[in-house]
């Protein structure tokens, strides 16, 4: 264990060499709530009552947008595609760590910093914009909503490992990856909570992991749901972390074969 606490602090210590790229990094995150924040003010001043939401829901589901952000879809994968493509995988093969802990202890090291400016940001953001928020004092609620991110960051670190084996075929992985998370933020509920829209496609959404990195876990958070819909989402949200893991897996040995470490 202790080899991985250093892979870890080492991780850390990349942020306070490359500072420009993390506060870029958070000043998107925040840029982007901001923009969604006040574009769900504008439409509550006529309205009381948005898609089945009150304005204190809305805009909390907004604010914490932060924290998902951090908690859930902050990661350091992109880093693997590199290695593969640059041959630099050839070191991590020969030395004895886990290939998946390493890269899951680098994730959390991202998460770890992402969560501790998020803590920082979220109420920076309550005192500037003083806005209505909903503040669940439910504790089973909470519970849920803390495994739910559990879930979520685990389904997002195995969605960008299986992005990043596209490396062992190909050496252009930045533009699906860039694609695929543009499609994310609509599918994931980081712009409107999935709900509002039309029943059937709703269903459909909630069929696919996507929704449970942002909109499940916030929709927990918020409380006030039927029993069956948080045990279908938990199981789906098992359901495909298994699901993921197995195609991870799957990807990675069959990506071995392939691997010929060019530049080493």
């Amino acid at each position: 264990m202790k080899k991985y606490f250093y892979i870890f602090k080492n991780s850390l210590s990349e942020y306070f060499a490359y500072r420009l790229n993390f506060f870029l990094w958070r000043l998107r995150v925040i840029i982007t709530v901001l923009i969604n924040f006040f574009l769900w003010q504008a439409i509550f001043q006529s309205n009381k009552n948005v898609f089945g939401y009150q304005e204190p829901q809305i805009l909390t589901y907004m604010i914490l947008i932060t924290l998902i952000e951090s908690v859930v879809l902050s990661t350091q994968t992109q880093k693997v595609a590199y290695e593969i493509n640059s041959g630099a995988l050839s070191r991590l093969l020969i030395v004895p760590i886990n290939f998946f802990t390493f890269n899951f202890i680098r994730d959390l090291s991202d998460k770890t910093i992402n969560t501790i400016c998020a803590m920082i940001e979220i109420p920076f953001l309550l005192i500037i914009l003083k806005p209505p928020v909903y503040i669940q004092t439910n504790f089973l609620w909470l519970i849920l909503f803390v495994f739910t991110l559990i879930f979520a960051a685990i389904i997002y670190f195995e969605i960008n490992m299986i992005l990043s084996f596209i490396g062992f075929w190909s050496k252009e992985t930045w533009a699906p990856r860039f694609i695929f998370y543009i499609l994310l933020m609509f599918l994931a509920g980081n712009y409107f909570p999935l709900d509002i829209l039309p029943h059937p496609l709703y269903q459909i959404f909630l069929l696919m992991p996507f929704s449970y990195l942002v909109f499940f876990p916030l929709k927990i958070y918020l409380g006030n749901l039927t029993f069956s819909f948080v045990f279908n989402g938990l199981v789906v949200a098992l359901l495909w972390i298994f699901l993921l893991w197995y195609f991870m897996y799957f990807l990675w040995n069959r990506g071995l074969k392939v691997y010929t470490a060019e530049g080493i």
